[in-house]
């Protein structure tokens, strides 16, 4: 990408009110890193100790913390506001990503003539969200696009909608190439995410128990790995034994941070994302994808969205024994894969899914609003 003075550039702020190293946290890091590659100067406004605050400026981004985004933090806002963007004479855009920062950015459009509005979209609530309602309209009938991770939340939104996919940090989310899984022995999927009922661990296990009583009991096993919330291991494990699989055999379960992330992910036969609901923003199933691993998944909320044909199996909808006999033939063709073949996907997904791209895609949504880096 072209460089530019930073002196001359733009200014895009971010103003972040989630708390917590959410999918949403991540996405407007990576929005702020994208932007920055692109050549424009990015501050990110955040929550005083919050994940974002803290992500952001390990990411080499400028921050500001702030204590709220209310009306009673109006005055603390127009102070960033005069100290960091020249009394706004240098902002040219506010990225939000949530209910009280679009708020403020109302009074921040009002205030400075010439600044637009740019508000994300990603949540559960969005997808059930319909546009057209008055309230809708009063809260934010002063954004200028609506800025979706999917096509599945754009749908939903009006014609300022526009579809940017979150990026993959490749220096952290890469394929190992000595990871290959190989056709001998059992191969392993792997389950990898929190321990939520919302993660369809349950309903899994019994469509993978009945494919294996079906078709072959030694051929494959599930590993599943994530931390506890909102239902303990006990309980999942007495789910998988109830669907007919013996633990420590047909499944394994890592209730904890694995050291080795890639070595994880490349060596997989398939990732499965199982949820059944959420899944609007879902790393986890583009970093099997970065990884050069396939992927198997429910096609609930974005998920339908993440694969390429020859990526990935959905199996939402199906029934048995359709989707015990489908997910085996999916399992047997990712078994028997090349060396080469997972090399081609995983530098076709970081492409599409590395900060570049989402650099470029930003772009493209900025400069509809008259705004370039320089």
């Amino acid at each position: 990408m072209k460089k530019i003075s930073q002196a001359q550039a733009p200014v895009i702020a971010h103003l972040l009110s989630n708390r917590w190293n959410s999918a949403i946290t991540e996405y407007a890091v990576h929005a702020a890193r994208a932007l920055q590659l692109a050549g424009f100067r990015q501050v990110m406004v955040a929550l005083r100790g919050s994940a974002g605050a803290r992500r952001a400026a390990s990411a080499g981004i400028r921050v500001v913390e702030v204590d709220g985004f209310s009306m009673m933090h109006l005055p603390e806002i127009a102070r960033v506001i005069n100290k960091e963007f020249l009394g706004g004479k240098s902002l040219k855009a506010v990225l939000v990503y949530g209910g009280p920062e679009t708020f403020i950015s109302k009074w921040i459009k009002a205030r400075h003539a010439g600044t637009k509005v740019i508000r994300f979209r990603g949540d559960d609530r969005d997808a059930a969200a319909k546009s057209g309602g008055i309230m809708q309209k009063l809260s934010q009938g002063h954004v200028d696009i609506l800025l979706t991770p999917s096509d599945f939340i754009a749908r939903r939104l009006d014609s300022r909608a526009r579809k940017v996919e979150p990026a993959i940090d490749l220096d952290r989310i890469h394929r190992e190439k000595s990871a290959d899984p190989g056709p001998a022995g059992r191969s392993t999927c792997v389950i990898l995410g929190r321990l939520d009922p919302v993660k369809g661990h349950g309903l899994f296990f019994r469509v993978f128990a009945q494919m294996l009583a079906r078709k072959g009991q030694d051929r494959y096993t599930l590993a599943v790995v994530g931390e506890p919330q909102n239902i303990s291991l006990e309980s999942l494990e007495q789910q998988a034994r109830d669907a007919g699989l013996t633990v420590g055999r047909d499944v394994n379960f890592t209730a904890a941070r694995v050291d080795n992330i890639n070595s994880l992910l490349s060596s997989a036969c398939a990732g499965v994302v199982c949820s059944t609901g959420s899944e609007i923003i879902c790393r986890v199933a583009q970093e099997f994808l970065v990884c050069g691993t396939p992927i198997v998944i429910s096609g609930v909320g974005s998920l339908r969205e993440i694969p390429l044909p020859c990526d990935g199996f959905d199996y939402g909808g199906l029934r048995s024994p359709e989707i015990e006999d489908e997910l085996w033939n999916f399992l047997e063709k990712s078994r028997a894969e090349s060396r080469e073949v997972r090399e081609a996907r995983a530098g076709a997904s970081a492409k599409r899914f590395g900060l570049e791209a989402m650099a470029n895609s930003l772009s493209s949504v900025i400069a509809e609003l008259g705004i370039y880096p320089i």
